[in-house]
């Protein structure tokens, strides 16, 4: 079993990139595992010709055996969701190499989302609606967000089957 796990993924930034990005430099470093600091992010180009319609920043980061006890991806679920938050996003993707397999948490907005009434309860799209956004595993198109048709994943249903892992979502307070 591999020790290392990679995090890397993107937020979709609607329109407030400054506000967006200054929330990002005020988390600083984190002392808690698992971490999600301001260095972990890339900002990307605010002006234009080098972006069109929308700024993606980025997001890498290696752990060591992350993924293993539920409270690793109830934390940092967590601090990705305080930080969308607290932004002007449209859409977020963090894909996880772990031990255990690879999954790919997604986040979409309630007020810019692509999806219909319909698509809600899609057996393929496999969103969980809250009051804040959208949230579902698999690999989606960052602007359409539709999910890959020639990659189902089970990756709610992985995780909530893990040994002693019985993920859960919205995780509980």
């Amino acid at each position: 079993m591999s020790e290392y796990t990679s995090i890397y993924g993107y937020i979709k930034v609607d329109r407030e990139y400054e506000k967006t990005v200054n929330f990002i430099k005020s988390i600083g470093k984190d002392a808690e595992y698992p971490f999600v600091n301001t260095n972990m992010f890339s900002f990307g180009d605010y002006e234009i010709p080098y972006y069109y319609e929308n700024i993606f920043l980025g997001f890498a980061s290696s752990h060591k055996y992350f993924g293993l006890d539920l409270s690793d991806w109830n934390k940092f679920i967590l601090k990705i969701e305080n930080i969308l938050r607290n932004i002007d996003f449209e859409s977020a993707q963090f894909h996880v190499e772990s031990a255990i397999g690879d999954f790919t948490l997604y986040w979409e907005t309630l007020t810019k989302n692509f999806f219909t009434d319909e698509k809600e309860n899609d057996k393929l799209v496999r969103l969980i609606k809250t009051d804040e956004w959208y949230f579902g595993f698999g690999r989606r198109g960052a602007f359409v967000g539709d999910l890959d048709e020639n990659q189902i994943f089970h990756d709610y249903e992985d995780l909530r089957n893990y040994p002693n892992l019985n993920f859960v979502y919205p995780i509980p307070k």
